[in-house]
């Protein structure tokens, strides 16, 4: 196979619940294997609005939010274990804002939670990815101490923002459209326009893959102005057609 695929229909790529206690702060805890011998393409990580904890054998890293599709390279065999933070949480977190880490990956030890850090001998020694990503998610919950809250305005902006515009959203909220601006960069990495595009498309990968289902009726189901406006903004944010992202998610 040559070209692009999507992350999650490369190697073996498993979602897991998070913790309990981590439910409210972690999306899901992930796991991804690269294959051996992996095809001539490119891998696609599409954005998503969220901030990724990321462990390999070469130790912590931090994803942040991307505007646009990532193509990151994987060594055949690596395996990488994440912790998918929810939207709005990373910035009390790693306590810096989003727009710092937009379209970057860098190590953890370089924004702080130096606690995590210390523990990379502990998940080395771990033997087995499951046991490791357990073991991960023992560690940060330990370390994250109080779980922080989505501010307000925060939530109610990422709530309304794939349906409605930001002039709408901020008189709503009760805040002007560059406060809103800054609230949204700040928490989200990037501004409400961009993160309106980005949960639509979050929201027609949710239902691309179900059966029946014609491209002509996701665009309507999920915002876009027609199917044409799909096929550009999908394309562009991912850098393949709805249609191709329909075959590869149906396999």
């Amino acid at each position: 196979m040559t070209g692009t695929i999507l992350a999650k229909r490369y190697g073996d790529y498993r979602e897991y619940a998070p913790a309990d206690a981590l439910s409210a702060v972690i999306r899901c805890a992930w796991m991804h294997r690269a294959p051996e011998n992996p095809p001539a393409a490119r891998i696609a990580v599409v954005p998503d609005g969220c901030v990724d904890l990321l462990w390999t054998e070469q130790g912590f890293r931090v994803a942040g939010p991307d505007r646009t599709a990532a193509f990151p390279k994987l060594r055949p065999g690596e395996t990488i274990l994440g912790l998918r933070l929810r939207p709005g949480i990373a910035r009390h977190l790693l306590r810096c804002d989003l727009d710092a880490l937009t379209g970057k990956v860098v190590p953890l030890a370089d924004i702080g939670l130096h606690g995590l850090v210390t523990q990379h001998e502990r998940l080395l020694a771990t033997s087995g990815p499951r046991q490791r990503l357990r073991l991960l998610q023992a560690i940060f919950a330990t370390g994250m101490g109080e779980i922080p809250d989505l501010r307000p305005d925060a939530a109610a902006l990422y709530a309304l923002s794939a349906r409605r515009p930001p002039e709408v959203i901020a008189a709503e909220i009760g805040v002007t459209t560059r406060t809103l601006r800054r609230i949204s960069v700040a928490e989200f990495g990037y501004g409400p326009k961009a993160l309106a595009r980005i949960l639509r498309l979050q929201s027609l990968l949710d239902r691309v893959a179900g059966p029946g289902t014609s491209l002509a009726g996701l665009a309507a189901d999920t915002g876009f102005a027609d199917q044409a406006h799909m096929n550009r903004d999908v394309l562009a944010l991912t850098s393949l057609t709805p249609g191709e992202i329909q075959r590869q998610m149906r396999v």
